[in-house]
Order: C-alpha cells, then sequence, then structure tokens
C-alpha cells in the first residue's frame, strides 16, 4: 500500500462517508480490539485486489487508440473554470440532460446539435429566467425529446432562477475549500466536509436537481474533481466487489465513492478512471466501444 490509511483521521468524519467505516466499539464503548481492525484491512486489500482485476482483465480487450484516449482524457482532466453563470447554467443544464437513465449517446446527439443550447437562449441566464418551460416544450421539445423528460426543461429554469438570486455559484464552490485533486488521506476527509457544507448550502438556496448526493458528485466529476458518480452501474459493480450490500441508498453511494478514492490514493490513480473501468467491466452502452466484443464473452 503506497501509504497507510490514517484511521485516527477517519474517525473524526461520520460514518456514512467512511470506507471502510470509522472504528467500531463493543457494548460497553470501548473500541474493537486489534484483531478486529487487521480483519477490516484484510477485508478492505481484498476489495483493491478485485479491483486491480478488472483493471487487468479489462486492459487485456482495450480496443484501441479509443481507450488510451479516453484513459489519457480522464488521467489529465483539470478542474475547470467556470468564469461566469452563463457557463455555469450549460454545465449544470447539460448534467440534467444526461440524469434519470437517459441513453447517453441520444443525449449526446441532440447537445451536439446545438438544438438544445438554442432552446435555452445559449445559457445566458439573463434570457432563459424569462423563458416559459411550457414555451420551451411547445416549440422546441420535438428537437430535442432525447433527453427523455419535459419536466428536466422546468429544472433549467428553476435553476437559472436560482443562480440568478444567489449570486456567483463558482464562489460557492470555492468557499466549500473541496480538495481539486486528492493525494492523500486527508484529502479524502476535506473532501467530504467540503462536499457536505456545499450540499447544505445547495439544498438552503433550494438549488434545483442538484440537492442529493449522486447529481452533485456528478457536478463535480464533469469539472474535474477526483470524485465518481455512483449511479446505478457502478453501484452494481460496487455490490459485486462486496464494498456494499445494497446498491441504493445515499450511505452506500458514498461509501462507494470513498471506497474508488482510497484506492486510488493507495495505487495513484484517479478516480474518475476507475470509475472508466467499472463502466466497461458491467457494460454500459457508452463504454462498450473501449474494449473488443469477445470481452463480454469471455465468462461463456
Amino acid at each position: 500500500m503506497g501509504q497507510e490509511i490514517n484511521t485516527a483521521a477517519n474517525s473524526t468524519l461520520a460514518s456514512a462517508t467512511l470506507w471502510p467505516p470509522a472504528k467500531p466499539r463493543n457494548v460497553s464503548g470501548k473500541a474493537i480490539d486489534d484483531t478486529q481492525r487487521a480483519n477490516e484491512m484484510t477485508e478492505k486489500e481484498k476489495i483493491f485486489g478485485e479491483i486491480d482485476n478488472i483493471i487487468e482483465t479489462v486492459d487485456r480487450f482495450k480496443m484501441e487508440p479509443l481507450f488510451s484516449e479516453e484513459k489519457s482524457r480522464r488521467q489529465n482532466k483539470i478542474v475547470s473554470t467556470l468564469p461566469n453563470d452563463n457557463e455555469i447554467l450549460k454545465t449544470l443544464s447539460y448534467l440534467i440532460a444526461y440524469s434519470q437513465n437517459s441513453n447517453s449517446e441520444i443525449v449526446e446527439q441532440v447537445l451536439k446539435s446545438g438544438k438544445f443550447d438554442n432552446a435555452f437562449a445559449n445559457f445566458k441566464i439573463d434570457e432563459v429566467v424569462k423563458l416559459n418551460p411550457c414555451d420551451i416544450a411547445d416549440n422546441h421539445w420535438n428537437s430535442i425529446k432525447g433527453i427523455r423528460q419535459q419536466a428536466k426543461l422546468f429544472h433549467i429554469v428553476s435553476l437559472a432562477r436560482k443562480i440568478k438570486n444567489i449570486g456567483s455559484f463558482a464562489d460557492i464552490l470555492n468557499q466549500t475549500n473541496i480538495p481539486t485533486t486528492i493525494k492523500n488521506e486527508i484529502d479524502i476527509e476535506n473532501f467530504w466536509r467540503g462536499f457536505d457544507k456545499l450540499l447544505v448550502t445547495l439544498k438552503n438556496n433550494k438549488i434545483p436537481f442538484f440537492q442529493s448526493t449522486t447529481s452533485l458528485l456528478h457536478f463535480l466529476l464533469d469539472i474535474g474533481y477526483d470524485c465518481v458518480k455512483p449511479d446505478l452501474v457502478v453501484m452494481k459493480v460496487a455490490k459485486k466487489l462486496n464494498i456494499v450490500d445494497n446498491e441504493t441508498g445515499d450511505k452506500n453511494f458514498r461509501k462507494t465513492v470513498r471506497a474508488i478514492q482510497e484506492y486510488s490514493v493507495d495505487r495513484k490513480i484517479r478516480p474518475s478512471i476507475i470509475d472508466f473501468y467499472f463502466l466497461i467491466d458491467e457494460g454500459q452502452m457508452g463504454a462498450k466501444k473501449f474494449v473488443k466484443q469477445n470481452f463480454y464473452k469471455k465468462t461463456e
């Protein structure tokens, strides 16, 4: 292991954000003995080894140069500069378009066509706040229906109005002091402290669509932070690896992301790359193109 996990520092965070959990205690309130802690580390090392196996297996079937190009893009991505509220609105709106199990390839086609941007006045926030979502549906839905749900139109207009009211979203993000990259256990702790601070701010301001762990992690991942979006595909792999017992629930989402962050620190590889391997392993539609077709026949 490249760097020992600082278990003493771990205990300062809420157990819902820790992976593995903070030191367990017996009925008398005393910490469990060293044997149990050793067992926990053994379980963690076992899971890390299984992630290693996924990576090694995928690497044998990678489709070049697509695979290496995508891996390099993820490895070298840095936190985006969000210069103004227009860009922030556009970034968040694109994530809304991809959300709720929409077909990522179809959504990508809609976004590349420019028709989505046109429907929302190219995300000029001073104009978007004046739009009526019903008018957007009447005038543009046929050309952007690949995003699946008309409710997203209401979310985006509402989002624009909230951003306009709260001031600089970028300033709010910077004030949380979330580390842009994660290199050690302290960075992981600071990530979750800042994450919870940001989540509370968004909830207090009733920012639509980004008041949940999954959607906010998706936003941070998209702009380059060291995390992953715990979507259905990632959670299936997490359950298969025994990181969690259940694929749903906020506690399990956080536990999975933290597990990936800790693996990333140990193996010196970014979380977004682990996400990439998980998506391929579970056969996510947009990820299948990065490996040879016989990858998914390997167990037959």
